[in-house]
């Protein structure tokens, strides 16, 4: 008999008590240390793995966390139309190194180089 046959949860109780991933990440995301070391972390797996499109997510995921009109803001600020960016950010175009760069600095982060 297996332990969980007569375990009875209340799915409906269970998914209204539970945040998405979406919704956690925006959460933990309203930390700016947070999004310091998410973007590292981000960063470095991109730098080993070469995966862009999950970096650039990170970055839509910060930028999303500053709140509503957070990306036309943004692009504002880096004299970049709010349309490209926000392709960039959807995952419709990939940015040059030196426009992510530009999304990098643009969120008050510089990157930093270390000895292996």
């Amino acid at each position: 008999m297996n332990d969980f046959e007569n375990l009875n949860l209340d799915m409906e109780k269970v998914n209204t008590n539970t945040l998405n991933h979406d919704e956690l990440m925006q959460k933990h995301l309203q930390d700016k240390d947070y999004q310091r070391v998410y973007l590292e972390t981000s960063l470095e797996e991109f730098a080993n793995d070469g995966n862009i499109d999950a970096f650039i997510r990170s970055l839509q995921y910060v930028i999303k966390s500053r709140g509503r009109g957070a990306i036309t803001s943004l692009a504002k600020e880096l004299n970049m139309d709010r349309s490209n960016l926000s392709d960039i950010l959807n995952g419709k175009v990939q940015p040059k190194i030196s426009t992510t760069l530009k999304l990098i600095n643009g969120l008050g982060y510089r990157i930093q180089l270390k000895t292996a």
